[in-house]
């Protein structure tokens, strides 16, 4: 029974026991009994109105709250749907402790989440996504077009890029051998860069390239898209139905 509920069914049955039955115990048992009150709780709230005198529970003591209802108020507003915070940081201005501002955030539904990827456009870009948005709608609807797929991968001059490589199996870390335990990096490490573009009808000509950094536009528009995905469209597909 919540505490409301019991305060009140005290002071009705305290009430009816001085009013009413005029001190008479077994008619105030009675008539409470009609409201399916259990017979012990009727007979300890007047044994507990005998002897204290006192209606209702006493004020509640133990240690008080480290952060009272306005300073949750606060705390809400001031990290609620906010990036940039660190708790660390917003312990000392409430004077408690960051485990403490991290349970309080918990327990009012206040979750952490990591910041999701997501495209960065620019203003002509979202003024261009309706239209060609209902260009494709009306192109996959109809089912007439060629899809042509393309992309390049990374692939490092090093051993450490097969997944057995990653680890190693010992009975003492202190005597394997180095080259066995550690993982030598570079900065720039070289890497090979492959591309190529895929459909339904074949595969374009693969461009391989040892470099040390990522491909550069200019690169990517000579050697992978002019001189190798334009002529395997031109080859294979009609341009009018092309989607890249």
């Amino acid at each position: 029974m919540a505490r409301i509920n019991r305060e009140q069914l005290q002071k009705r049955v305290v009430q009816h026991y001085i009013n009413v039955a005029n001190k008479q115990k077994q008619v105030t048992v009675n008539h409470f009994l009609q409201e399916k009150i259990p017979r012990q709780t009727i007979y300890s709230i007047i044994r507990k109105y005998e002897e204290s005198g006192y209606i209702g529970d006493k004020p509640r003591s133990g240690r008080p709250k480290k952060l009272s209802r306005g300073q949750l108020t606060r705390l809400k507003r001031l990290v609620n749907k906010k990036t940039g915070i660190s708790l660390r940081r917003l312990a000392p201005r409430f004077k408690v402790s960051y485990q403490t501002i991290s349970n309080r955030l918990k327990a009012m539904g206040i979750k952490y989440y990591k910041k999701q990827r997501a495209p960065k456009y620019t203003d002509k870009q979202l003024e261009e996504i309706p239209t060609r948005a209902r260009r494709l709608h009306r192109m996959l609807s109809n089912n007439d077009f060629e899809l042509i797929m393309d992309d390049e991968k990374y692939f490092l001059l090093q051993d450490q890029s097969v997944p057995t490589n990653r680890g190693f199996y010992t009975s003492d870390k202190r005597t394997t051998a180095l080259q066995v335990k550690f993982k030598r990096t570079q900065k720039f490490e070289p890497k090979i860069l492959v591309w190529i573009a895929i459909s339904e009808k074949g595969i374009s000509k693969p461009f391989f390239s040892k470099q040390k950094q990522a491909v550069s536009q200019t690169t990517y528009l000579n050697q992978c898209i002019i001189q190798r995905l334009m002529p395997f469209v031109t080859s294979y597909h009609n341009k009018e139905k092309v989607l890249f």
